[in-house]
């Protein structure tokens, strides 16, 4: 339990008890992002303390509550961690992520970072057998990248670039390339992320900074700019240049979650190219299965994005870690049974 921001506390509480459409998830593994380090460090608005972290999370299925028919006692899962009321306006039309009372487990519901959670069972999605627990952590931020390359609709041939090759960079790169994408283009000042970006499917890798990218993605691409940019950054100077990378008509994404305001920004790009911008907020339940096929057929390999595994004892080290560096970091998994 975070029980203020940077002090973590190991509690004891009785073993859940599956309701009627609940299942209780014996937790393997959770993946630690960017979200989870904000909150952590009380950088997150609007969070309550305490808190139990974590939402990328893989388990097996302890027990299931009555009139429960999609998994069984014993299976190994995948948790969707958008939490939906199932009755506002949006999740009538099918945009669950866009409840009007949602919740994100691990942030306003109690999350995955300890041994046993208990959540309805339309949240738990089965993997095969063979799939690493640990890695398989993964696909749930390969289904929120492919909800927002969903939204952008890469075509076949469009040149793209990809600003940042963080975890979501890299798996944005990956996705755009399956997507016939070319060339891909990727952007980092990281060595070794550009190289891993180039064994996802990058076509160039451009050591910079955004602004100095500017003139190299106008090169590669003819001097005509990219059809798309998706920003994995985040900041005031990424969207303004990833705009002036776009050709007119192009469609940029601020896929990267950021609080910070954007000053100085004129709309006239907007208008003068007429671009389009395409948010993107989580995944929506379709995004699940199409994501674990992704990874149980080897067309995107996740095993390269854990960094380091800590015990669930030993998170508050796993987390300190991850503030320290979090450039040389992809993803810290949290190993719930060990």
């Amino acid at each position: 339990m975070l029980e203020a921001p940077r002090r973590f506390g190991i509690v004891d509480r009785p073993l859940p008890v599956a309701d009627s459409g609940e299942v209780i998830v014996r937790v393997a593994a959770t993946a630690v992002c960017h979200t989870d380090l904000s909150i952590y460090t009380g950088d997150h608005p609007g969070v309550r303390y305490p808190v139990v972290l974590g939402h990328e999370a893989t388990g097996v299925v302890d027990a299931i509550g009555p009139d429960v028919t999609v998994v069984r006692p014993g299976q190994r899962v995948i948790i969707n961690p958008i939490i939906s009321c199932g009755h506002c306006d949006m999740c009538r039309r099918g945009s669950d992520n866009l409840c009007r009372n949602a919740g994100l487990f691990g942030r306003e519901v109690e999350g995955s970072m300890s041994e046993y959670v208990r959540l309805a069972a339309r949240y738990v999605h089965p993997l095969p057998d063979y799939l690493p627990l640990a890695a398989a952590t993964l696909i749930e931020t390969l289904a929120t990248v492919r909800h927002a390359q969903l939204r952008l609709d890469i075509r076949r041939g469009e040149p793209v670039v990809v600003l940042g090759q963080g975890a979501t960079g890299l798996l944005h790169t990956r996705l755009a390339a399956l997507a016939g994408a070319n060339p891909v283009i990727v952007v980092s000042r990281t060595r070794w992320k550009l190289e891993l970006a180039e064994r996802m499917g990058a076509r160039y890798a451009v050591s910079a900074d955004a602004e100095k990218a500017v003139s190299e993605v106008l090169r590669l691409t003819g001097g005509a700019g990219a059809d798309v940019v998706i920003d994995t950054t985040g900041g005031a100077e990424t969207l303004r240049t990833g705009l002036d990378m776009l050709r007119p008509g192009g469609r940029f994404s601020p896929y990267a979650v950021s609080h910070a305001c954007v000053t100085g920004f004129s709309t006239f790009p907007l208008y003068y190219k007429e671009i389009n911008i395409i948010g993107s907020r989580a995944l929506v339940a379709a995004d699940m299965a199409p994501s674990i096929e992704l990874v149980a057929s080897g067309a995107v390999d996740v095993a390269p994005f854990i960094t380091a595994t800590y015990p669930l004892n030993r998170a508050a080290e796993a987390f300190e870690e991850y503030e320290r560096n979090p450039g040389r970091i992809l993803r810290i998994v949290i190993d719930s049974a060990a």
